[in-house]
């Protein structure tokens, strides 16, 4: 299949179960403290990821959100969810709940989701023994997005919305997949600038940037011991000379169109910096959670069709947004959603 016709046919893809799904061989779902009792009706969101993943499950359990929500982003979700209080975070770049301010919440489960490793196993068993309540970690990488759904959604005692969720995540990660493997180019060089100068970055590997990778592109952002976010030179970036930039911080692809100091990378010379939609949740990170569904669809058609999607691109923006998050159609898309 041709580049425009797979592009063509991925309008559909979406909407349709996906019969190649593979059947899970592991769970990926890890328990800490007491059994989770049936049907929890008071779900507490450890961080932004999980908090986006209980937001499209089961938006009337979830307590709050981990992270501030600007008035923007609350405009986009369904009146039940942009309600929401800001209850604080417990995992990710420092908690900002305490212990007694949890137990006051009187959460039936926690839930944490994305990276799983030492770092987050020992903080829930840590807070799963201290409060008594229930708390799972969730392996949140995109490829697993469909899996995640369907195993959270039994957790939660929500399996036929879980289904409809984990149905358009398997078709997506199918295009994606299928895209990979019809590339026969060199994988396009990409970069992901975050904060205020475009010099931090997600590093190759990292949850933050992975969904370069799986949309078939070659993170340039590389080096020896390095994950997460970190901070790169401008001496650096040059030597890397991406084909394409992208960036979710608000106004900066237009700002580095027209700095003198990155006209000498490729990316900004060529005309291929984008900004990504970051409303109301990224649509590449912030948060590395099942929102980069969206991205994905539209990584693919900005590496391999140089442009975002032109046709239905706004009915299909729309769709998952009402799909995901219960979003009112009189809302307005996130700027970058659309050429």
């Amino acid at each position: 299949m041709k580049r425009r016709q797979l592009l063509a046919a991925a309008a559909t893809l979406p909407w349709l179960p996906w019969a190649g799904a593979a059947a899970p061989t592991e769970s990926l779902i890890s328990r800490y403290g007491r059994a989770v009792k049936p049907n929890p009706q008071r779900v507490f969101a450890a961080g932004p990821p999980a908090a986006v993943l209980l937001a499209a499950l089961v938006p009337d359990r979830l307590l709050g959100w981990p992270q501030n929500l600007p008035p923007e982003a609350r405009a986009m979700l369904a009146p039940e969810l942009a309600r929401l209080p800001s209850t604080g975070r417990l995992s990710g770049r420092g908690s900002t709940v305490s212990i007694e301010a949890l137990l006051a919440l009187q959460p039936d489960l926690i839930v944490d989701a994305g990276s799983v490793d030492d770092h987050h196993r020992s903080a829930a068993e840590r807070i799963a023994r201290q409060t008594g309540i229930p708390y799972v970690l969730v392996d949140g990488r995109i490829g697993q997005s469909a899996q995640q759904l369907r195993e959270t959604a039994r957790l939660l005692d929500a399996t036929a919305r879980g289904e409809t969720l984990a149905a358009h995540a398997d078709a997506v990660l199918a295009m994606a997949q299928q895209q990979r493997e019809q590339q026969r180019a060199a994988p396009p060089r990409a970069y992901l600038a975050r904060g205020a100068d475009g010099l931090e970055t997600g590093w190759a590997g990292s949850i933050n940037a992975e969904l370069l990778a799986y949309a078939g592109a070659h993170n340039v952002a590389t080096a020896a011991g390095a994950s997460g976010v970190g901070r790169v030179s401008m001496e650096q970036l040059l030597a890397w000379n991406p084909d394409v930039i992208f960036t979710q911080q608000a106004g900066l692809a237009e700002r580095l169109r027209g700095n003198a100091g990155w006209r000498g990378i490729n990316a900004v010379r060529e005309g291929r910096v984008w900004q990504v939609p970051h409303l109301p949740f990224g649509w590449i990170d912030g948060p590395p959670g099942i929102n980069r569904l969206l991205g994905l669809r539209w990584l693919l058609s900005v590496l391999y069709a140089q442009q975002p999607p032109t046709a239905a691109a706004e009915a299909e923006a729309r769709a998952f947004y009402r799909l995901f998050y219960g979003t009112p159609d009189a809302a307005p898309l996130p700027a970058g959603a659309l050429p």
